[in-house]
């Protein structure tokens, strides 16, 4: 399975979620942003280029590649569109991605049970059963076994701040198809993820998540 690759460092923001093409509105804000960051290293991505931009914002790293920012899009209740510029989306809901869009084998749709990270600590819920379904190749709610453990709360340094966080590891097995991987989350005391380490496929790298400006309420 081939994996498309992802520009290092991308930026556009607008309110269609998951559209086609990206609107025209989009390229002013692309040609403003783009000088400030494409090609640049990780330690170029500061807290002073963060405040500067007016969106929420999330580093992205996948698998050994540089990491970059992507800003928020869009969000639809309890989801969160994420751009890249070529554009790739990620749609994110508590945390998780449960959406993908642009990648040569997009996660098309994840169907968890309505359990979130609060709910997780406060019922110590130990296993789940979630569905998985992807496009190219085409594969249908391959239902998928979720195990929890949490860890006590330790420092998480993102950027320059550093957060009190505790690392909830999720195991996602499938044994017919002999998945078993693990997602890692790290949740404040509100139940917020700031950072991810999450797997959508196992066939293509980790995707490295650290939440840089937090989205507003």
């Amino acid at each position: 399975m081939k994996f498309k690759k992802i520009l290092p460092l991308i930026f556009l923001s607008g309110c269609a979620s998951l559209p086609n093409n990206i609107a025209p509105g989009y390229v002013d804000t692309y040609k403003t942003i783009k000088g400030f960051i494409v090609g640049y290293p990780d330690n170029v991505v500061s807290r002073q280029l963060v405040n500067n931009i007016p969106y929420a914002s999330m580093s992205l790293k996948i698998g050994k590649g540089p990491k970059g920012l992507i800003i928020l899009e869009s969000i639809n209740e309890e989801e969160l569109t994420w751009i890249t510029a070529d554009p790739i989306y990620l749609v994110v809901k508590n945390g998780r991605i449960i959406k993908t869009e642009g990648l040569e084998n997009d996660l098309s749709e994840t169907i968890y049970p309505k359990t979130n990270f609060k709910q997780i600590f406060a019922e110590d819920i130990k296993n789940l059963t979630a569905y998985y379904s992807y496009k190219n190749p085409s594969l249908f709610n391959l239902e998928v076994v979720l195990n929890y453990s949490i860890d006590s709360p330790e420092e998480v340094i993102i950027l320059d701040e550093t957060r009190e966080l505790s690392k909830v590891t999720e195991i996602v097995r499938n044994d017919f198809l002999g998945w078993k991987f693990s997602n890692f989350y790290w949740v404040d005391k509100d139940f917020f993820v700031w950072k991810s380490e999450q797997i959508i496929n196992p066939t293509i790298p980790v995707f490295q998540l650290e939440v840089t400006k937090k989205p507003s309420p």
